[in-house]
């Protein structure tokens, strides 16, 4: 009867343990972003972003592209990375049915009235959870030039 009891208290123990662990916040999150996502920045350049934003100092380091690349905003749950002229980087976590997702919105831009949308979300460790949605204001598309027979 001790044996049980003894062992229904150390579970109990480990259950209020992990019932008080604190969601993970979009820091934690961007450090453990795959270099795949993400190739322009190396993990020092995320790290040094983060580090700068917190001193209050401007947030660019420079990409592995041999351009500068900003973060323009973090908070507990979101940031945005100006990533080059034309790219912009934005990631939001939610928390759906008890589970946080990683929201990632990448917008391309080559003119006003040229934009392009990608949209995916990820769980937190990165797995991919939907395909790309895709929001394009571009008049042309490479695709639909090449297959219409010229004149």
């Amino acid at each position: 009867m001790k044996k049980i009891l003894l062992l229904s208290f150390l579970l109990s123990g480990h259950l209020f343990v992990l019932a008080q662990t604190k969601p993970l916040n979009i820091r934690e999150v961007f450090k453990q972003m795959p270099d795949s996502l993400l190739p322009y920045l190396t993990n020092n350049n995320r790290l040094d972003m983060m580090d700068f934003m917190d001193a209050k100092m401007k947030a660019a380091v420079d990409n592995m592209l041999g351009g500068e690349s900003e973060m323009t905003f973090l908070s507990d749950d979101s940031l945005c990375i100006k990533m080059s002229d034309a790219m912009t980087l934005e990631l939001k976590l939610q928390t759906e049915n008890n589970e946080q997702i990683v929201m990632m919105k990448r917008t391309y831009q080559t003119a006003k009235r040229q934009k392009e949308i990608l949209i995916n979300s990820f769980s937190s460790s990165w797995r991919p959870i939907s395909e790309v949605s895709l929001e394009s204001t571009l008049l042309k598309r490479d695709d639909e030039v090449i297959s219409k027979p010229h004149l």
